[in-house]
This record gives C-alpha cells, structure tokens and sequence, in this order.
C-alpha cells in the first residue's frame, strides 16, 4: 500500500491510454456501474498510490504537451481490473479500468481518446491531476517516464 502521502507531489498523476470499447466492457467491465452523463471507462496505467473512489483531481493535460492544463473536476466513480469485481480503490502499481465523471463537461482531450480492447493498446496520452501536481511537473518534471 502506498499513501499520496508517500508519493513525491510531481508524481501524483492518473495516466491515461485510452477510452474503453465495447468489448472491453463486456469482457472486464461487470464490475462498473451504468455511465451517466460526463462520465467515461478509461484504461489507466500503474498508478501512482492507492487513490479512493470519490477522489477528485481538478485539471488535465496531454503527456506530450503539459503546457495546455484544462481546468475540470474528474472524480473516480468506480474501479474494477481483470476479475470484473468493483473495487474502492484504484490500486498502487495497478493498471485498472476506472470510471471517471468530469464536470462541468467531458473535455476534448478526453472524449477525442481513442478506444481500445485493453492494456497496452495504447500509449499513455493524457494525464489527470491536481493543479499543484501539474505545477510542479512544470517546475521539476515528472519523477518517472510515463
């Protein structure tokens, strides 16, 4: 187990590969909730901590170009990985696929996200955090390749 606490403030980052299919759903998403509005299954990549459900972040960003942040409110609504059981945590060192709801609305760089079947098809290619997170990548870079 491990806090954000733990975690170095610039590596406090969800990494994002992609928006989940259909088929991904079915296969791995018993676990996950009906979406409502704004709301969208995304494959994340080894998380940083153990992040709860109902954590918010409040910005996103593109891995290649950190410099356009989107203010937005992302919460995680819910989590599940390979066994298609609900989780409450979105797991340290864990690649999962989590519900997040954005608010006001979806951005671009989210709804624009290709789909995919699982892990590994896609790159990670957007990042959420909060805004002090994002700062200090700015200011420091990130602790890891992502």
């Amino acid at each position: 187990m491990r806090t954000e606490k733990d975690t170095p403030l610039a590596d406090r980052v969800l990494l994002i590969e992609s928006r989940a299919d259909a088929s991904a759903l079915d296969a791995i998403g018993q676990g996950l909730p009906l979406l409502s509005a704004n709301e969208v299954a995304l494959f994340l990549s080894y998380n940083y901590a153990d992040v709860p459900v109902g954590r918010s972040f409040d910005c996103c960003f593109r891995a290649s170009d950190a410099s356009a942040v989107v203010s937005v409110t992302a919460t995680v609504v819910a989590v599940t990985q390979q066994f298609g059981f609900g989780w409450d945590v979105i797991p340290h060192g864990w690649k999962t696929l989590a519900v997040l709801r954005f608010e006001p609305e979806m951005p671009a760089l989210i709804r624009d996200l290709p789909e995919a079947a699982g892990w590994f098809d896609r790159p990670v290619s957007v990042h959420v955090s909060d805004r002090d997170t994002w700062e200090a990548r700015a200011v420091t870079g990130p602790g890891h390749v992502s």
